[in-house]
């Protein structure tokens, strides 16, 4: 298969931990740009996964349809995640503006 370890996503745990890469600013602000990079940067790797399969023609392998689809599974996987996390933090925001609103 083509592709190779390097261009796999970034944990969770090294995402929100990492120093250069945090979700969570000092002041306690959110950054969704570590979401919206991982995603752009996976949907970069499906094009190009796509691009190489098209390039290719009717030589193209099993294991360049596998790869393919690995790729696009990861995508659909964050781009899911993401929508959660961010609906989660929405729901709890309303539910403390509410509380405050008394």
């Amino acid at each position: 298969m083509s592709g190779g370890y390097a261009n796999q996503p970034a944990s969770w745990a090294g995402i929100l931990s990492s120093s250069s890469s945090t979700m969570v600013t000092q002041k306690g602000a959110v950054d969704f740009k570590v979401l919206v990079d991982e995603i752009e940067r996976l949907t970069a790797l499906a094009k190009s996964k796509i691009a190489g399969i098209r390039s290719k023609g009717s030589a193209m392998s099993i294991g360049d349809m596998f790869d393919l689809q690995m790729a696009m599974n990861k995508l659909q996987q964050f781009s899911e995640m993401s929508t959660s996390v961010i609906s989660a933090m929405n729901t709890s925001i309303n539910s403390m503006a509410r509380n405050v609103k008394g």
